[in-house]
């Protein structure tokens, strides 16, 4: 088998091709990395690879399949993690060139538990530095990703080069972050599924930080049902993250087949506002279908607040908090500039009082909305990924900057911290992916989950980029430890 059939598997897939001893962790390794040689200098998914170390980790796992010692299903399962999760004496970089000799002494949680998993890490992926840089040529480690189904475009903010990296097949899935839609964008971008959970259901312990008050980590796959593995592996309790929730985390896999029908689904006015033909027209298909699913769908009144507002105060918290938080030594003056001026913020107590206000009437206006539904839909984007030469969109609503256009739909749902996904559900006339996000309540992602994968069922699951593109002019290089 190719390296490029090999490496097109989903997790699902590829624990049964293990169980048979049809391929092994050793035969996908090599594959990825493979495919890593081949098409990083296009797309510039990763900044760190792992070679040397992902494949002496794949012999061992090789040696516990055959011997019976599965940890679970993401044993020996090749998988990255976006550049800001620490990993012990790897270059843990935030995207940014001043922190390049950065080595941490040890693991992030999400880290340790994906390799007590027995998950393989393959190396590290590109992100933006700041949380607003989006892609643009900013002074940073390597160039911004590239979108594997046309490399003019963006791979989706700031766990960009997760999203490529998944779509692309240079690895079998990633955990990115998501501050105000990192996650669910790339997936919309790029074709994919991804999952951001409820506000601490995963730790955020060793995880460089943009917002206290928003980030969280979450997968990206090629499927539903690699999603709830990952999810379910990298959840729960952290005594070293006060803002993680004691509870029990389950197997999010073993509910994804129940029945989907009489599940309540509301859809907001405004999904339907400013979005591209193609956009609406598919979002009406996808809520087609989840009515031909049996699933009750309703309108959702939500037009309490614009979506310029909703922007604009989860950008004050998150400008006020990244002034708070602290990077790791060493960092050059210009890392820290971004953080002493969002210190300085003019009026940083008043504006931070009233966006608290605005917050808690939002949250509690969602609240009432839970109470007649079980889930929200919306589109994940407005708009199909944008090209790098873009700086303006028709389809902006008034008063919405360009940088908020791929936000309109996932910052609010940070905002209100509940789990919501996002799911391929078809493509433009542009040649170019869409996504559904399903919204649902807090720590009710086995719900999100179960809808999302009856979805994905009855479409067919996503698809693939065909081929990658030339990009328009030459990436520099990624950094490779080994």
């Amino acid at each position: 088998m190719t390296d490029d059939a090999l490496s097109r598997y989903t997790i699902q897939e590829l624990t049964a091709l293990f169980e048979t001893r049809q391929v092994s962790p050793v035969d996908v390794t090599e594959a990825c990395l493979a495919r890593i040689q081949k098409l990083n200098g296009r797309l510039a998914a990763y900044i760190t690879v792992l070679a040397d170390d992902a494949r002496a980790r794949a012999k061992t796992a090789e040696q516990d399949l055959v011997r019976g010692e599965a940890r679970g299903p993401l044993h020996g399962i090749p998988l990255s993690v976006k550049d800001v999760y620490e990993t012990a004496g790897v270059p843990t970089t935030w995207g940014a060139r001043e922190l390049s000799a950065y080595r941490p002494a040890k693991d992030a949680t999400v880290v340790a538990r994906l390799r007590g998993a027995g998950a393989i890490l393959l190396g590290k992926t590109n992100v933006d530095m700041y949380p607003y840089d989006g892609d643009r040529e900013t002074p940073r480690l390597v160039g911004p990703t590239r979108n594997p189904w046309d490399t003019a475009r963006t791979a989706g903010r700031s766990s960009g080069g997760s999203g490529a990296a998944v779509a692309a097949c240079l690895d079998y899935g990633s955990v990115g972050s998501d501050t105000g839609g990192s996650i669910r964008i790339p997936a919309a971008c790029c074709g994919i599924v991804g999952v951001k959970p409820t506000f601490g259901l995963v730790s955020n312990y060793g995880a460089f930080p943009y917002s206290r008050t928003f980030d969280c980590g979450g997968p990206l796959t090629r499927s539903v049902y690699d999603c709830a593995v990952v999810l379910g592996a990298i959840a729960g309790f952290d005594p070293n993250d006060p803002t993680t929730m004691r509870r029990e985390v389950p197997d999010y896999t073993s509910r994804l087949d129940e029945p989907v029908r009489g599940l309540r689904v509301g859809v907001p006015r405004a999904a339907r506002e400013g979005n591209t033909p193609d956009v609406t027209r598919t979002f009406d298909q996808a809520v087609g279908v989840l009515r031909e699913l049996g699933m009750e769908v309703q309108e959702a009144d939500l037009t309490h607040r614009s979506h310029a507002q909703w922007g604009l105060v989860a950008s004050v918290l998150e400008t006020i908090e990244i002034g708070e938080a602290l990077l790791p030594a060493p960092a050059s003056s210009d890392v820290y500039a971004t953080y002493l001026a969002a210190r300085n913020v003019s009026g940083r107590k008043r504006l931070l009082r009233l966006a608290s206000r605005i917050a808690e009437a939002t949250r509690d206006a969602y609240q009432e909305t839970f109470r007649t539904v079980d889930l929200l839909v919306t589109p994940t984007l407005p708009v199909t990924a944008p090209r790098f030469v873009d700086t303006t969109s028709p389809w902006q609503l008034p008063g919405e900057p360009f940088g908020e256009l791929l936000s309109r739909y996932t910052r609010i749902v940070s905002f209100i911290g509940h789990p919501a996904i996002s799911v391929p559900c078809g493509m433009a006339v542009d040649g170019m992916p869409i996504g559904l996000q399903i919204i649902g309540r807090p720590f009710e992602e086995e719900t999100v989950l179960r809808a999302a994968y009856g979805y994905e069922r009855a479409v067919g699951g996503m698809q693939r980029p065909s081929g990658i593109a030339e990009p328009s002019h030459p990436t520099p290089p990624v950094l490779d430890n080994q």
